[in-house]
């Protein structure tokens, strides 16, 4: 489907998707760029429009980051695969991922409620996708870093599981 600009963004605008400020929090940045990229699917957006409505959420730091794009990259040719790839490099470092990575590799539910190890473990889990690139891996890693009481209780062993959704489930029973 295609639209001319003006439509397009008018559409596009009463999402009512939220800025982008350019704070250097990776989570808080790939939730952004997640967020603007479903609407994008929904809407069948080309690359051109995909750029030029995330361009428009740009504020603050992250609207002096575009201006910087703007001049080193040619937006006539910018698919939206090279804006994530640009907007990754600036907001999700090296340093950042790696530092997240860390946090994953050392997550274990502790004592935390299931809930909170369930929150924990998927934000930091978008970071690690060579640790958890399947959907069996992610459950046996989740299942491996829970309480071992959680782990052996006849709610969690019982029955045979085939989804992450039903792991955290029987995790939650069993708590």
């Amino acid at each position: 489907m295609v639209y001319s600009f003006e439509p397009v963004y008018e559409c596009f605008r009463k999402q009512a998707l939220p800025s982008f400020e350019g704070k250097v929090n990776p989570m808080v940045a790939k939730d952004w760029l997640k967020s603007v990229e479903a609407i994008f699917d929904h809407m069948e957006l080309n690359d051109h429009q995909r750029v030029s409505c995330a361009a428009h959420l740009l504020k603050i730091d992250a609207r002096l980051w575009w201006e910087v794009v703007k001049e080193t990259h040619d937006l006539n040719t910018m698919t939206w695969v090279d804006f994530a790839i640009a907007f990754g490099k600036m907001y999700y470092s090296t340093a950042v991922l790696a530092t997240r990575v860390d946090e994953f590799v050392t997550l274990v539910q502790g004592n935390l409620p299931v809930t909170d190890y369930a929150q924990k473990f998927e934000r930091l889990a978008r970071f690690t996708h060579e640790i958890v690139s399947t959907e069996v891996m992610q459950i046996q890693r989740f299942m491996r870093l829970l309480k071992p009481m959680i782990v052996r209780n006849d709610k969690m062993t019982s029955v045979e599981v085939v989804s992450y959704a039903e792991v955290l489930d029987k995790a939650l029973e069993a708590e």
